[in-house]
């Protein structure tokens, strides 16, 4: 789905309308809907926005969770400025008086990209081959955490 339904775009307009009503922080934020894989929701303070993202955003529970979710971010940062931005103790207490509960993470399904490398490195101690999605930062030294020895690059592949 490309873009949310005339209902869906109509009951985020409302959750936001009633929490701007009910915690006001001075201005009605815009929704701007984005086609956002992973990412339910952002908080754009400087836009003065939610993003909400048209892919997930299927169901009203979702809808409602994601925008207060977002709401709370700017209640926070509007109450405690800098330092509300986050999910530290502004924007737990910002959840709670939305009635949510201060919970950081979606648990939607959701479709990921697919890798596209495989990078493995392998153990000089024991010879154990560890299997990567990505490199691990050069200039530093990686040691095994079964037996200690240290890793090494091996290959990279490509994943197709």
């Amino acid at each position: 789905m490309s873009s949310p339904t005339p209902e869906i775009r109509a009951l985020a307009q409302e959750i936001l309308g009633s929490a701007c009503m009910s915690h006001p922080i001075g201005y009605v934020p815009l929704i701007d809907w984005r086609r956002m894989p992973v990412t339910a929701g952002l908080a754009i303070y400087s836009h003065r926005t939610i993003a909400l993202s048209s892919i997930l955003m299927t169901e009203p529970e979702r809808v409602r969770i994601t925008v207060l979710h977002e709401y709370a971010h700017l209640l926070a940062f509007y109450r405690a400025g800098r330092r509300g931005a986050g999910h530290g103790p502004a924007w737990r207490q910002a959840m709670v008086d939305l009635g949510l509960d201060p919970k950081v993470h979606h648990n939607y399904e959701v479709k990921r990209n697919k890798p596209r490398q495989e990078v493995v490195y392998h153990c000089k101690k024991c010879g154990t081959e560890i299997v990567r999605k990505r490199r691990l930062a050069t200039r530093r030294k990686y040691y095994h955490v079964n037996c200690g020895g240290q890793i090494s690059l091996h290959t990279v592949r490509s994943v197709t």
